[in-house]
């Protein structure tokens, strides 16, 4: 039995057959029953975080136990949620219920309007299929309306916190109609699930905003290149957002890209904020000019002038510029507080490059001067974020005296098998422990 159809089962057992044939001649039962139906009802909605599920549930309610066609529309940020049911019939559900242009203009007109409308169906007439089509546009439920030879339609506006936000659109089959009465107490069944689907809407809508900003702040994935071996790997501190302060990148032409690597202050959301405002003032100053000094400071300044907290807009960062020059990589570095990059020469030499300079976001007047060095074919560089050297092990920290040992006997390997090597000696050393920083790695091998 499906979920539905269990709901259905459980609000029916709650009417008995007197309230049951009562219903059918247009009054339902005692208020008892009414009360029950609506809590049963409201129960059903409330328990669902999904308002798709929301919607269908609600149609599902009313058909089986109130009228003989049902159809919910809720308009909602990403667009129409729409499901209807005539009785006998499967639903059209909201993910095959398609609202076309006409339908979604005559709904919103309707929700304009905020109030109870019956609407008076012509005859079999070309009218009579206009007035359904603006209803149910082209939806098979066009069809199955019209096997219930309703003489009315009953429109009921959905109102929750000051706003109309869908319409219930309900029909018997003839003879049957709607009283007043029985509109009264339809009435005070859509307002009821009204404030369970809104709330349902809130929160997918927080869902939606959330999902849609960790996507846009996932750094982009490194570009191929046929002159450079690339290889990076990260982890956030707090996997169940994904997201996180530190952040890599790479732009720029094929035998002139400028990479990036860095650390935001903090951790989670907020940082990964920061860190993208980083990598955008980056991108930005390396299309005026591409020396990596000049595009520290004006992404130094960028900050500064952004923020009046400096704790929250502090980061870390080194920019390299990465030059071809026939059989050698120039590498200009500029390191802004951050930990010194490696290179790993063929030869199994493993030396520390770049010189000191303040972290962003600390001095708006900050400078910031660049160092070269230059790789011959097969020579390596590693740049990585302090998540790598502070990492906690169950007595110290992993430090750069490891981080040396793990690359002793891996020159001239692939950037991939490096990285990897690095990532895994972090994971075994560190304890459990729930202090964990962001970490990101990168490294740059010149191809023969």
């Amino acid at each position: 039995m499906s979920s539905r159809e269990s709901v259905s089962a459980d609000l029916s057992t709650r009417l008995d057959d007197d309230a049951l044939t009562a219903a059918a001649e247009g009054v339902v039962a005692t208020a008892e029953a009414r009360a029950t139906y609506l809590n049963d009802l409201t129960s059903a909605v409330s328990a669902l975080s999904h308002p798709a599920r929301g919607v269908e549930t609600f149609v599902a309610g009313l058909v089986d136990d109130l009228v003989d066609l049902a159809q919910v529309a809720v308009r909602t940020h990403q667009g129409w949620l729409v499901a209807g049911q005539v009785h006998g019939h499967r639903m059209v559900d909201v993910h095959t219920y398609e609202v076309g242009r006409n339908q979604g203009r005559v709904m919103k007109s309707l929700l304009q309007q905020r109030q109870t409308e019956t609407w008076l169906l012509p005859p079999d007439t070309p009218q009579r299929a206009e007035v359904l089509g603006h209803l149910f546009g082209t939806t098979e439920l066009l069809h199955e309306v019209e096997s219930l030879h309703a003489a009315t339609l009953l429109i009921v506006p959905m109102v929750a916190r000051g706003r109309c936000f869908g319409l219930v659109v309900m029909a018997r089959r003839a003879p049957l109609g709607f009283d007043d009465g029985y509109i009264a107490f339809l009435e005070q069944v859509v307002g009821r699930i009204a404030v369970s689907l809104d709330a349902c809407c809130v929160v997918s809508d927080n869902r939606h905003v959330a999902s849609t900003l960790r996507r846009s702040l996932l750094p982009r994935a490194l570009p191929s290149s046929s002159r450079l071996d690339l290889a990076s790997y990260s982890r956030v501190a707090q996997e169940d957002i994904t997201v996180g302060g530190d952040f890599i990148d790479l732009h720029g032409s094929g035998d002139d890209q400028t990479l990036l690597i860095g650390d935001a202050v903090g951790k989670g959301v907020a940082a990964a904020i920061a860190a993208k405002r980083i990598r955008s003032a980056v991108r930005t100053g390396s299309m005026v000019d591409r020396d990596p000094a000049f595009v520290m400071r004006l992404t130094n300044q960028v900050i500064v002038s952004e923020d009046d907290d400096v704790v929250e807009s502090l980061a870390t960062a080194v920019c390299a510029r990465l030059q071809r020059e026939d059989d050698a990589l120039r590498v200009t570095l500029v390191n802004a507080g951050h930990p010194l990059p490696i290179v790993l020469r063929t030869d199994g030499t493993v030396q520390t490059v770049g010189g000191h300079g303040p972290a962003l976001g600390i001095f708006d007047d900050a400078d910031y001067e660049s160092q070269t060095v230059v790789l011959g074919p097969g020579d390596l560089l590693l740049l990585y974020t302090d998540g790598v050297t502070e990492a906690r092990g169950e007595r110290d920290l992993f430090g750069e005296v490891r981080l040396r040992d793990v690359l002793t006997g891996l020159a001239g390997a692939p950037a991939s098998a490096l990285v990897e090597a690095v990532a895994m000696s972090i994971s075994q050393f560190a304890s459990d422990s729930e202090d964990r920083d962001d970490t990101a790695i990168v490294a740059v091998r010149l191809l023969p």
